[in-house]
């Protein structure tokens, strides 16, 4: 077993989980800890909250994930995996700090956003999207521009005033010709799924290890037909925290735990503490060419 850093807790393993950061802290009782074992298809009194998921009355889930294995979860901070016999190491890796690490953080009451983020002048800057948006490749290039990489996918966040971001850790996941644009090979890296021709990438920078400030949130979205490109600060708080609800990770799960109140109160207090800016591109732009504008709108 081993014992890593995830979003501050100590994560001991059955696994390797070489995308973390290695365990310096304390010597306290694990966090959380993921074990290799039996799990059943079914929570005896679980509800079905999709067809991959189930919830039961004490907060644990089951997610169902086909060819890859069924993951118990429970509000303790035991994690059962079972997996399939054909599943790769990667994508049992993939759904533990992907799908599994988002129903944790709503077990605990954090706010995980669907989102990357990098450190810029001592804070934690998020951006936001959906899938194929561009999320990573800003990441990788604010890292290969010396900023480490706090999180990829998932953006933790604790609403305290000011909120903060707990880092997950700096692994990225690219698509080839993301890395082939970048100047990077693919070559020896670990596939993240069977067939799929996007890769896990380690950031050059080793992450960081404390929760940061939240210094700013980019909603990314594509320009669309004679639509002109730039970031535009958004004013109105309604909208701000609309925008939070739709690129909150699985945001499903967090009601079926009963924690709609607690979300909308982090939406709230992100939406009157944290600037958010909706960031316009066509699909073609360099993503290099926004580096220095988003430093610049951060500082400004």
């Amino acid at each position: 077993m081993t014992d890593g850093l995830l979003c501050g807790w100590r994560i001991r393993s059955d696994i390797a989980l070489p995308e973390l950061l290695d365990w310096q802290g304390d010597d306290r009782i694990p966090d959380l800890v993921v074990r290799l074992g039996e799990v059943d298809e079914r929570l005896p009194e679980g509800r079905e909250i999709s067809p991959l998921l189930q919830i039961d009355g004490t907060g644990a889930g089951l997610l169902q994930v086909p060819m890859v294995g069924r993951f118990l979860v429970r509000p303790s901070g035991g994690i059962t995996i079972a997996p399939q016999p054909e599943a790769s190491e990667a994508e049992i890796r993939l759904f533990l700090l992907g799908s599994v690490l988002g129903m944790v953080c709503h077990q605990r009451a954090l706010l995980p956003l669907h989102a990357s983020s990098v450190a810029i002048d001592g804070g934690a800057v998020a951006f936001c999207g959906p899938s194929g948006m561009g999320k990573s490749t800003l990441a990788l290039r604010f890292a290969q521009h010396g900023h480490s990489v706090v999180s990829d996918d998932i953006c933790v966040i604790e609403t305290c005033e000011p909120p903060r971001v707990r880092p997950c850790f700096p692994r990225l996941k690219l698509w080839r010709d993301t890395m082939e644009d970048a100047a990077l090979s693919p070559e020896g890296l670990e596939r993240n799924r069977r067939g799929q021709e996007k890769f896990h990438f380690r950031a050059p920078h080793a992450g960081v290890r404390e929760p940061l400030p939240l210094r700013a949130i980019f909603l990314l979205r594509r320009a669309g037909s004679g639509e002109g490109e730039g970031i535009q600060r958004l004013a109105a708080p309604l909208d701000i925290m609309a925008a939070l609800e739709a690129e909150t990770f699985r945001l499903q799960v967090g009601h079926a735990l009963g924690r709609a109140e607690t979300l909308f109160q982090a939406r709230a207090l992100i939406a009157n503490d944290v600037p958010v800016y909706r960031l316009t591109r066509r699909a073609d732009a360099q993503p290099d060419r926004w580096l220095d504008a988003i430093a610049a709108t951060i500082r400004g």
